[in-house]
């Protein structure tokens, strides 16, 4: 493994003596003779390790290492002196410092604590490659977005994300709450564990619980003979991600309160408590303070929750984003269909910079994949973008998949219905539940045109 070191001192000849010795060791070196060039060199050269000087002529090792905390510049930092003090040393090491050696030293103490630094350092780098590895596996994509209004909810999420604090990811539907937990969850130091998601709306009130946390052998009539594991034993050591957290029964929020405070939950119908090492994260898509002023939500839970909190941006707020999705959905679109389409007319861009896009990311996403569908040549127009839903009036745009609308067009809307529908289900292998899925509608609703 190649390493970059920098060596900061004021005196020249500590500087070329180090780099005299280091050279053959074949590592990347970089000297500064300040702080002032040490932090512009953290910045350019993105040192693995910095052996830095205590004393420079405008800085302190002290100064240096908390402007590069600031900054979020992440190096290990051996500091070097030649007045050796405890309460120094003490201060370097609570600044940040990995190790403190004394001026001067000689050539085996320098590696001795050079080994030791390097060593964390590929500890350090093969944990973050099993990460990448890990997101890879699992799909957790890349979070895309260049407006300021992601860079500073990535800035939330990367600094959450080094904790175990409860996370309340808030955003309206289709904005990617579960993405942004997936990536909290796979940056933090529990990604090798399980991600564990359930929907909270999705589950009746009667089952909550027992989905929720588990339940004994004859707990209730119609319980599985052997018990059940719930979700949250299943989130053991990694994280469980609590999507529609608004839709949980009010019942079943005391016992989630319970879960957050102690670590500690009751399968139903069994007695004894359980302990459990889950980190908790939660999704709204609706504005959960104003959930608990309903009455709908209790207020010490959401108290609980809300110690981190993450809103998502709707896309019409950060325009600047939908570029790179769309040329982002594109490239999977062809991969999923084994089409070949280059890109999109620079008309074709902006119908799509001008629609309203409700639904946020997962809009986009569907509608990029049914114009790959659809699209008649590997360079979309505004025809494909007709044919695919888009329709044009008053200077506006706006996206549907035109299946239930009767108006003075009605022959042209059904044969486009047909034209789409037919090549849809030609796409899907004539799977009509995968049809609807990319069509954007419901089954039922699909199945409804198939029978007209």
């Amino acid at each position: 493994m190649n390493y970059r070191i920098l060596v900061v001192d004021n005196e020249e000849f500590i500087r070329k003596t180090i780099i005299r010795y280091l050279t053959p060791k074949q590592y990347d070196l970089e000297t500064a003779a300040s702080g002032k060039e040490a932090l512009n060199a953290l910045e350019t050269f993105h040192p693995d390790l910095m052996l830095l000087d205590f004393y420079l002529d405008d800085m302190n090792a002290l100064e240096i290492m908390a402007e590069a905390k600031r900054r979020e510049l992440q190096t290990l930092c051996v500091v070097m002196t030649a007045f050796p003090d405890i309460e120094i040393a003490v201060n370097a090491m609570k600044e940040g410092a990995y190790d403190f050696i004394s001026k001067p030293f000689t050539a085996d103490s320098l590696q001795l604590s050079l080994d030791k630094a390097l060593e964390t350092i590929a500890l350090k780098k093969e944990v973050e490659a099993l990460r990448q590895l890990h997101m890879e596996k699992n799909k957790s994509g890349r979070i895309i977005g260049d407006s300021s209004e992601m860079k500073h909810v990535l800035h939330l999420v990367e600094r959450f994300a080094k904790t175990d604090v409860t996370v309340l990811v808030e955003g309206e539907p289709g904005t990617g709450k579960e993405l942004i937990a997936e990536y909290i969850h796979y940056s933090s130091n529990r990604f090798s564990k399980p991600f564990v998601p359930i929907n909270c709306g999705a589950i009746p009130g009667t089952l909550f619980e027992s989905e929720l946390f588990g339940y004994v052998k004859g707990a209730f009539t119609g319980a599985n003979s052997s018990g059940k594991v719930g979700t949250v034993e299943k989130a053991d050591t990694g994280t469980l991600f609590l999507d529609e957290i608004n839709s949980m029964p009010i019942d079943s929020q005391v016992k989630l309160l319970r879960l957050l405070e102690n670590h500690e939950y009751y399968r139903v119908g069994d007695p004894d408590v359980r302990s459990v090492d889950t980190r908790i994260i939660a999704a709204c898509n609706t504005d959960l303070e104003e959930e608990v002023r309903k009455g709908k939500f209790r207020q010490d839970l959401y108290f609980r929750l809300n110690i981190a909190k993450v809103i998502i941006p709707p896309l019409r707020n950060r325009r600047t984003d939908t570029i790179p999705l769309v040329n982002y959905f594109l490239v999977q679109a062809n991969e999923r269909f084994g089409a070949n389409i280059k890109g999109f007319t620079k008309k074709a861009l902006n119908v799509l910079l001008s629609l309203p896009l409700e639904g946020n990311v997962r809009e986009l996403r569907n509608l990029i994949e049914r114009v790959t569908i659809l699209a008649n040549s590997n360079i979309i127009t505004i025809n494909d973008l007709k044919l695919a839903g888009i329709h044009h009036g008053d200077n506006s745009f706006h996206i549907r998949v035109e299946l239930n609308r009767k108006d003075q067009e009605g022959n042209i809307i059904q044969s486009a219905t047909r034209d789409i529908i037919n090549k849809t289900l030609e796409i899907a292998g004539d799977n009509k539940t995968k049809a609807a899925e990319l069509l954007g509608i419901p089954r039922s609703t699909l199945r409804h045109h198939l029978t007209k």
